[in-house]
């Protein structure tokens, strides 16, 4: 199964937007308020017969709609209450379609709490099309790892079955080669991970590798869980896993490397993820990139970005959150307070105020900034001494 295209009106504060996904990874991105999480919502409502709570119309019009298009079908939705009910929401979602789904919100923690060995979930159609709007959900994650790794060696597993569980145990070390799965606390029924810190429980790990982990071990346990007769192998899966914010909590570095593994590990699927990062946008190539932001005339609309076969691996930080995030600036306000006024003080030939505010963005900059010298060049236009 797989998304081509969205048309989305009166949504939350989308008026109109018009989106196309490719069949493997899709990041949308932009500065928040922009509708990220609403476009997720309403591909969630699709497949569900049961109403997420935080869809709603538009306040400006009294009727919200999506249509959207899955393996060249169009289905029609709509929202006719600002605030619906789940009873007057009597839409014919493909909700047959439901168990193809996982969708990770963006709220996810994986507290302490003591395990015991549990069965997996007995799941019909309709607890398919109630567990997509709930999202994944962290209390079976731990129980679900622990029951394969208890009974794994028995050989009553299917072939996927086991195969999952390889992979499962392997991502950890695929976030970071210095951490690895080590074994089951037979005492206490605890996860272990081994670090260079020595070993730990899995919940004493950061809390951005237990979001990552929270996010691959619970798509995966949902996919074991939805598909039994047969087993599904998550690299074969061909579904759709929805992610919001699949950056939060994450170190920079470990953004870019979590696009990189989410790709490895669920290589068939179409992966529709939020993310803020600048850094996961420069893992991904230029069709797997959906930049929205706000138009001339105040609506949320897709930017038009600069697209070539290496999207955008080569640009820095900066140019990305400037032409790609829509931030107009990615300095301090101090700083540009400053600057403007060494380079008015340049203007009038102040070469006292000049050379006062030359001194504080010495201090300013990074010690490597080129930004030094070149200030220290157009303070020596002044006759400063000593400067140049």
């Amino acid at each position: 199964m797989k998304i081509q295209n969205i048309l989305i009106k009166d949504i939350g504060g989308i008026k109109e937007l018009d989106l196309k996904f490719n069949p493997g990874l899709n990041l949308i991105c932009g500065m928040n308020g922009v509708g990220k999480t609403t476009i997720l919502e309403c591909i969630i409502n699709t497949f569900s017969i049961y109403l997420s709570g935080s869809l709603k119309r538009s306040s400006r019009t009294e009727r919200g709609s999506w249509e959207i298009i899955i393996d060249g079908t169009i289905s029609t939705h709509s929202l006719e209450k600002f605030s619906p009910r789940e009873e007057d929401y009597n839409q014919s979602p493909l909700s047959n379609k439901s168990k193809s789904i996982v969708y990770v919100k963006e709220q996810r923690s994986i507290p302490y709490r003591q395990t015991n060995i549990m069965p997996d979930e007995i799941r019909d159609d309709n607890t398919y099309s109630q567990y997509i709007v709930r999202g994944v959900q962290s209390e079976t994650i731990k129980t679900w790892f622990i029951n394969r790794a208890a009974f794994i060696s028995q050989g009553r597993f299917t072939e996927a079955e086991v195969h999952n569980f390889e992979i499962a145990k392997r991502f950890f070390s695929m976030l970071d080669s210095d951490v690895k799965y080590s074994h089951i606390a037979h005492d206490t029924i605890d996860i272990i991970i081994e670090t260079t810190r020595g070993e730990v429980y899995l919940e004493y790990l950061s809390s951005g590798f237990k979001s990552c982990v929270y996010i691959v071990l619970g798509i995966i346990k949902e996919i074991e869980f939805n598909f039994k007769n047969p087993n599904v192998k998550v690299d074969e899966f061909e579904g759709v896993i929805l992610i919001d914010e699949a950056d939060a909590h994450l170190h920079p570095y470990w953004q870019g490397v979590f696009v990189t593994v989410l790709k490895e590990v669920f290589k068939k699927a179409q992966i529709i993820a939020t993310t803020h990062s600048p850094h996961m946008i420069q893992e991904a190539n230029s069709d797997e990139l959906i930049p929205l932001g706000i138009g001339l005339d105040g609506e949320v609309c897709l930017m038009d970005v600069i697209k070539n076969e290496y999207g955008f691996k080569g640009w820095t930080i900066e140019e990305i959150l400037e032409d790609v995030m829509g931030l107009k600036e990615t300095q301090s306000n101090e700083y540009l307070t400053i600057k403007d006024k060494f380079e008015g003080a340049l203007d009038t030939e102040d070469l006292c105020t000049a050379k006062e505010n030359y001194e504080i963005l010495k201090k300013m900059l990074h010690p490597r900034s080129p930004l030094k010298k070149i200030y220290e060049l157009q303070l020596g236009t002044l006759g400063a001494e000593g400067v140049i």
